[in-house]
């Protein structure tokens, strides 16, 4: 008996017919390493991909189920991917032998516990769901990889939705957005395909398991197109709109993004819905870049001071420290290090002049020429620390003029 660790028997037999299809036709294909394309590493068993794994891993997953010399292939496998994976697969693939068993009792006992750990520490709160939304779950981050629950750009602007959905409980959208990553592959890909199935099965097990949730299914819109939103967010910030986030995809309810939305639909006379809709592309299509106010556009650091600005009270701060490990004030500059420098060489030249009669010993002039050089150093670094803070000043300045901060 498998054990399956929670997830449902539909869930198990999704994976395992997406990875191989059945024991026919693992037995009659895959019992050896193939190399599935892409950066693909050589692959054996239930979908173990050799090349994204390290040789102690392979060592722990696969001792005692293969032989010594298969061993070695399968460790030799490690960190192959891409041209380079084919290769090796062309060389080695036929000399290793999985048998079915083998490659389920690897896949119950390692890579179903281990992607669910993954899974959980990615996507807080998916191990409390249903066996089968679960289950669906542990397939796409076995498939797509568990990190992108939390990775950037619009790639994975779906799988960062659902792990928010997971955590506030608003499973009945995780279906549509299931089917929105259909987009990233052609749709006679069995990925594309995948995704369907896993769809119709959260559903199945939304049913099951949240009934609350499968009532909601019917009036909960499809999820807006990831591409089409990082395009609108791109246009709304060539416009002047840069109050809005990062141009990831995601439009996340009461959000940054949507804030934008409605400041765009409120200024060119939209209904004020944060929806993507014909009307707010045709406006963002013909739309002028936002004006800056001329009092903004000339404004000062004194002004950005006098708006008690964040940035500016730190940057402050800091120079005025910096002034005071220099030895001078807050302005520093060329002027300023001549003058400072010029003092100093001054300082030592009259004290050598004043003990040249005294007959100091050589170890005593060095004792002095260290603390010198240690001074020069300090100051050095509070002239460094100034200019640094000076920079971020200016580039507050700048961002205000243009219209970026507030």
């Amino acid at each position: 008996m498998l054990d399956l660790h929670g997830i449902s028997r539909a869930a198990f037999d999704l994976v395992i017919a997406e990875e191989v299809t059945s024991e026919a036709v693992y037995n009659r294909r895959y019992r050896g390493l193939e190399y599935p394309g892409g950066q693909s590493g050589p692959t054996g068993g239930i979908g173990y991909d050799f090349g994204t794994q390290s040789a102690a891993r392979i060592e722990a997953d696969w001792r005692g189920r293969v032989s010594e010399a298969e061993l070695k292939i399968l460790k030799g496998a490690a960190g192959v991917r891409g041209d380079r994976a084919a290769s090796y697969v062309r060389r080695y693939g036929h000399m290793v032998d999985i048998s079915w068993e083998v490659a389920l009792e690897e896949f119950c006992e390692r890579e179903l516990p281990h992607y669910l750990e993954v899974l959980e520490h990615y996507c807080p709160g998916a191990s409390a769901l249903g066996p089968d939304c679960k289950g669906v779950l542990w397939s796409i981050a076995y498939n797509r990889d568990a990190s992108g629950f939390v990775k950037g750009g619009p790639r994975y602007a779906e799988m960062r939705e659902i792990r928010a959905c997971v955590a506030r409980g608003d499973l009945a959208k995780i279906p549509g957005l299931i089917r929105s990553m259909k987009r990233l592959w052609p749709s006679t890909n069995g990925v594309y395909k995948r995704r369907e199935h896993e769809a119709l099965l959260f559903e199945q097990g939304l049913k099951q398991s949240h009934p609350e949730q499968h009532a909601k299914l019917a009036t909960t819109p499809p999820p807006p197109d990831p591409d089409v939103v990082a395009q609108v967010q791109q246009r709304l910030r060539d416009l002047g709109y840069f109050d809005l986030g990062a141009v990831d995809g995601h439009l996340a309810e009461k959000g940054r993004t949507e804030s934008a939305i409605l400041a765009f639909r409120h200024e060119h006379d939209l209904p004020l819905t944060p929806d993507i809709d014909d009307d707010l592309l045709a406006a963002l299509a013909r739309a002028e870049p936002r004006q800056v106010a001329p009092a903004r556009e000339q404004a000062t650091v004194q002004d950005l001071r006098e708006q008690k600005v964040e940035t500016i009270s730190l940057t402050d701060q800091v120079k005025g420290w910096a002034g005071k490990m220099f030895g001078g004030s807050t302005g520093l500059g060329g002027a300023g290090l001549l003058a400072w420098l010029t003092d100093k060489a001054t300082a030592v030249s009259g004290a050598r002049d004043a003990v040249s009669g005294l007959g100091i010993p050589a170890q005593v002039w060095i004792w002095l020429c260290a603390a010198v050089l240690v001074l020069a150093v300090v100051a050095g670094c509070a002239v460094l620390v100034w200019l640094v803070a000076h920079k971020i000043e200016l580039k507050r300045l700048a961002d205000y003029r243009a219209g970026k901060n507030t």
